[in-house]
């Protein structure tokens, strides 16, 4: 009988502070075009590119629970029954049904509800297998097919033990060698040649080996998690025992890998847009380091009210992350007076607004309403019953 593993309970904290990146980019992406030009443009600019953390984090943390649960576990067809059962449940079935709220909201703003019905069908059913029904949708896509892959990884890793180690490696090399052919195609790059690139149904971005870094880097933690563990803690002691100049450095590159591309952006480099990625790419990593840092910070040592918090929003995030949208497109209708501070409010009450009022509708769904899944996922357990399941819960 396989032993049950820990339940890492700083995990919901962990996602807290990844959806509340995803609002911070959602919440600002307007500002981008309205403040160019002016002295509000940076400050916006530099919320917006320095959260762009938000999408890789999750799918690191994605990576990381799929293989702290299953590295260990038989690869067999109850296994896969299961796994496949429950994501078609509470990941598909929801994506489905608030794809087609989005749909019929976004076709109402254009005016296109008038439309014949097979061309609605059409246009619908396009937008399901694409994940275009609205902006934030793709991210549902890209998970689809990480577990369509979930499989095929586990049988390698389960069978070559000895590759573990270098799983994050060889997801860094799958996803470079997919950005460079998806910029440059077969051919051998020139200069100031661009869109050479393979031609591909979905846009890059929407493709999961666009995230494989990240999402192998949270394999390779997930399988040497408890001698990483240590490192990932941060105490006095550790701090003493030689640890703290890791850490320091950690950080240290985190801030300033993370300004260094929110000001290539703003100073508008040009050079190859692949060095762009590449510290894109960097900084997410290091960010899924100090993302889990601070939450096991919080967890431990944090005050008990915003531990308790920070856990119920981060349980809540997978509705949080489809039901937001909504509320920022309402919350625009509202017209917009004032200068610049007047401005800079308004931006911080969508992103208030979209957090605290998504996080509150799919909390009181979860606790009261029985069949909240089939539209928020699935439902944080409740604490006895945490008490008793010591598997780490999948949520995003």
């Amino acid at each position: 009988m396989l032993k049950k593993k820990e339940r890492i309970m700083e995990l919901d904290i962990f996602r807290s502070f990844a959806i509340m990146a995803v609002l911070f980019i959602h919440a600002t992406s307007t500002t981008l075009v309205t403040t160019k030009g002016t002295s509000s443009y940076y400050p916006f600019l530099f919320i917006n590119t320095f959260s762009k953390f938000a999408v890789p984090v999750f799918i690191f943390l994605s990576g990381f629970v799929l293989f702290y649960n299953y590295l260990d576990k038989p690869l067999n067809k109850s296994m896969l029954k299961t796994f496949y059962t429950k994501r078609l449940l509470y990941i598909l079935v929801p994506y489905i049904l608030v794809s087609f709220c989005y749909f019929i909201l976004n076709t109402y703003a254009k005016g296109k509800l008038g439309l014949p019905l097979t061309q609605l069908g059409h246009d619908f059913g396009l937008q399901l297998l694409k994940g275009t029904a609205h902006t934030h949708l793709y991210y549902v896509i890209i998970m689809l097919q990480l577990y369509i892959l979930f499989p095929l990884f586990l049988w390698w890793f389960q069978k070559q033990r000895s590759i573990l180690p270098w799983v994050a490696l060889i997801g860094f090399a799958i996803q470079w060698l997919y950005t460079y052919l998806n910029k440059y195609g077969f051919h051998m790059p020139q200069a100031g040649v661009y869109g050479q690139g393979i031609k591909l149904p979905l846009p890059k971005g929407s493709i999961a080996f666009s995230y494989m870094s990240f999402y192998l880097f949270g394999a390779l933690i997930a399988a040497h998690y408890s001698q990483l563990k240590e490192w990932l803690i941060m105490t006095w002691g550790g701090f003493k025992s030689g640890k703290g100049i890791v850490w320091i450095v950690i950080w240290a590159a985190w801030l300033a890998v993370g300004i260094l591309n929110v000001n290539l952006y703003y100073l508008g480099i040009k050079i190859n847009t692949l060095w762009y990625e590449l510290v894109w790419d960097v900084h997410c990593l290091l960010s899924c380091i100090v993302l889990m840092q601070v939450s096991y910070l919080i967890y431990r040592h944090g005050w008990r009210w915003l531990s308790g918090a920070l856990t119920s929003m981060g349980a809540c995030s997978f509705g949080i992350f489809l039901l937001h949208p909504a509320l920022l497109f309402l919350y625009r209708k509202i017209p917009a007076h004032g200068g610049t501070l007047e401005y800079a409010a308004r931006i911080a009450g969508g992103w208030i607004i979209a957090l605290g009022v998504s996080w509150l509708v799919v909390y009181i769904a979860f606790r009261y309403v029985s069949w909240s899944w089939i539209f928020f996922g699935t439902a944080p357990k409740r604490p006895q019953k945490q008490m008793e399941d010591q598997t780490v819960k999948l949520n995003m």
